[in-house]
């Protein structure tokens, strides 16, 4: 008889744990594998693990949304980071906003002209931040108003980035929480498994290489190779 093999998948390990149950319901206590408390323990650990399962998919469902929500917010806030950028520029080449107010807006050296790079959350957050920080600071100073686009519609694309960057932090959190719950319950159920199959092999050990296999295959068991 080939070795057996622990199951590869939680639908092979659902798959089993039932095999297990409907086999030890099927025949009187006195015949079956399991007392009436491991057959309890088989049952719960089905039921929880089933549980753990629909719960991690609905937390893998909400990531993924997520993390397209977070995508598209991204690009816009990236998009109204560059164009507000670009405008404080053109003010200052038009002699509309004088050159040093730039270091209101973080640039160094009271030179800006070129768009910094945006390509991360890190930059969209630090830049967000600080055109919202430098436009505030100088109109609060006496100067114009930036329009097309105001510095109230950069505030507005750059708090729903935000918000949807903690909100994507809080899913991925609690999908990485689901998945340990999971490889633990895992190890659990391989464990429950391999000591129920051990008791079946030593029940039905002398019976017909038939008739033993059959019962093999009652209680899930599986082989390499097979």
């Amino acid at each position: 008889m080939p070795a057996k093999r622990f199951p590869n998948t939680s639908e092979e390990r659902i798959d089993i744990l039932r095999a297990i149950i409907k086999q030890e319901e099927a025949i009187d206590l006195k015949n079956g594998i399991l007392s009436v408390s491991e057959q309890r323990e088989v049952y719960n650990l089905l039921l929880a693990f089933e549980n753990a399962l629909s719960y991690f998919k609905q937390t893998l469902e909400n990531e993924i949304k997520a993390d397209k929500s977070y995508s598209n917010l991204f690009k816009t806030a990236q998009l109204y980071i560059s164009h507000f950028i670009q405008v404080l520029n053109l003010a200052v080449v038009r002699n509309e906003i004088k050159a040093e107010a730039l270091l209101y807006y973080g640039f160094e050296n009271n030179h800006a002209f070129t768009v910094p790079d945006l390509s991360t959350e890190e930059a969209i957050l630090k830049w967000g931040e600080q055109l919202i920080k430098g436009e505030t600071e100088r109109i609060s100073r006496g100067g114009a108003p930036i329009y097309c686009p105001t510095i109230s519609k950069v505030i507005v694309h750059y708090d729903l980035f935000k918000e949807a960057t903690q909100s994507l932090e809080l899913y991925r959190k609690n999908t990485n929480r689901c998945r340990e719950t999971i490889d633990e319950m895992n190890k659990k159920i391989d464990r429950l498994i391999w000591d129920t199959w051990t008791k079946v092999e030593f029940q039905y050990w002398k019976l017909p290489e038939e008739e033993r296999r059959q019962k093999f295959n009652d209680y899930g068991i599986m082989f390499h190779g097979y």
